[in-house]
């Protein structure tokens, strides 16, 4: 039996109505979400946890930021993106910050968006030099007598900007969130709750607290971070459910006067609701595309997210007819792939960013360079330190150093001083730091074109989950 929304809020609740009367606390409770990524097929449960959580207690609702990019049937539908925004008016949002991926489809479906959204779009960090795409840096809300004001920041860590393709944020410049966080928390003097809605990942939140001494609850995103309850950090309740509407956030407010006297967040998983009819009927009208629903392919075993980039990668050098291949796991966009029926939506899904394949001439030493230099990425830690470039053509070895710094990396195959002729995705070459001394070539295929054919062609893919990458401390 699904648990009631009603069970949860009391008990969260329940603890703060012993010490208080009443007549005496103002409660609200803030949802939250972040990372949809286009995950419209979970806004039917929360659709229900919602709707019991306001029969119980005054409730604001907050986003986090990548609202979509992750689901073909939102991000290729006949109006792009628009259905996660329809599901979002539906349900009653207020507010929201912009994540990186909100800019994938270019200011212009941005601008048409937000002017879509029945709820506010904040970004302090963000400024026009020549663009129209303008929304503000804060606003205020009141519910149930308690005013919220809310701050949103977005990353701008990859070279100033949020990542993405650069050309996609031309005419926008992005200052600092932290100096901007310390600059308007000064809207604590205008209201009871000041909150912060950041995509700028946990990690960086914890540091903005440092200085951002203001803020009483920060809601989170970017890292895909699944924090069960909120972490204190500086004074600061730090909160982030994950991805992919999973897990809702519950936050609970409780004031006396001017003093809050309870805060407190856990996460509720949206597994355990059931389906409201009607918004599960408006969700699957989004879903009849005879084209993305069509099935064209099967593996022999259901692929993991490893797997599946030794697909990618390995399809990229065999089509480009490259020596190896690399395909990074930020691109890899799903967890696994189902074995039968996989469908044109699964590989849109899989690869939705219209990715093409860059080949260049590289020696083993500048393919050293590119590993090390990703592992060891301080501009954007939360991709470093852990395996990042997956490949095809060889395995190997990260070998670190006692701080975990990659100090050396060892091929299995790959000769030393020879070249080879390198397939990756054009964000790899675009973004990561390599040094780019031989001939290079910008071949204009899509890797869903790749990918399509080795389902349509190859089918059931032979493929394994086997790991190719391994880290030793030396």
């Amino acid at each position: 039996m699904k648990r009631s929304f009603f069970t949860i809020v009391a008990l969260l609740v329940a603890i703060f109505v012993v010490s208080c009367s009443p007549s005496e606390t103002r409660r609200v409770v803030i949802l939250s979400t972040n990372d949809i990524h286009g995950a419209i097929q979970q806004f039917p449960r929360l659709a229900t946890a919602v709707a019991a959580c306001r029969d119980t207690v005054e409730v604001i609702m907050v986003d986090g930021g990548d609202r979509w990019t992750g689901n073909a049937y939102v991000d290729k539908a006949e109006h792009k993106c628009l259905p996660v925004i329809e599901m979002m008016n539906s349900i009653g949002y207020d507010v929201a910050t912009l994540g990186n991926h909100e800019f994938d489809y270019g200011q212009e479906l941005l601008r048409e968006r937000i002017s879509q959204a029945e709820f506010q779009v904040l970004c302090a960090n963000m400024a026009s030099c020549g663009s129209e795409l303008t929304v503000p840096a804060t606003t205020i809300i009141e519910r149930g007598g308690i005013k919220f004001g809310f701050v949103g920041l977005v990353t701008n860590f990859a070279d100033g900007y949020p990542d993405g393709q650069k050309s996609n944020f031309e005419g926008l410049t992005f200052s600092s969130p932290f100096e901007k966080a310390v600059e308007l928390q000064s809207l604590k003097e205008q209201c009871d709750v000041l909150v912060l809605v950041s995509h700028l990942g946990d990690d960086m939140d914890r540091v903005l607290t440092v200085d951002a001494t203001e803020y009483d609850l920060i809601v989170g995103g970017h890292t895909h971070t699944v924090l069960p309850e909120g972490q204190e950090y500086n004074g600061t309740l730090i909160t982030q459910t994950g991805k992919s509407l999973k897990n809702l956030g519950v936050t609970v407010v409780e004031m006396q006067g001017k003093k809050i006297t309870r805060l407190e967040n856990r996460l509720v998983a949206l597994a355990d609701f059931a389906e409201n009819e009607e918004v599960k009927a408006a969700v699957e009208v989004y879903y009849q595309d005879p084209y993305l629903s069509a099935p064209i392919g099967s593996s022999k075993i259901q692929l993991s997210k490893v797997g599946l980039a030794n697909f990618m990668a390995e399809s990229i050098a065999k089509r480009s007819k490259s020596d190896v291949g690399l395909y990074h796991f930020g691109g890899v966009r799903i967890d696994s792939l189902r074995k039968d029926g996989i469908s044109i939506g699964d590989v849109f899904t899989l690869e939705p960013f219209s990715s093409t394949i860059y080949t260049a001439q590289m020696t083993t030493d500048e393919i050293r360079q590119m590993i090390i230099n990703k592992f060891n990425d301080s501009v954007n830690p939360k991709e470093s330190h852990r395996p990042d470039i997956n490949p095809y053509g060889t395995s190997y070895t990260i070998l670190t150093d006692a701080e975990g710094e990659a100090v050396d990396v060892q091929f299995s195959t790959l000769k030393e001083g020879r070249t080879y002729k390198v397939a990756m995705g054009d964000y790899m070459y675009k973004n990561y730091n390599f040094p780019k001394n031989g001939a290079h070539e910008a071949t204009g295929i899509l890797v869903t074109d790749v990918i399509l054919d080795e389902l349509r062609h190859h089918s059931p893919l032979k493929y394994t989950n086997e790991e190719r990458i391994s880290i030793v401390e030396q």
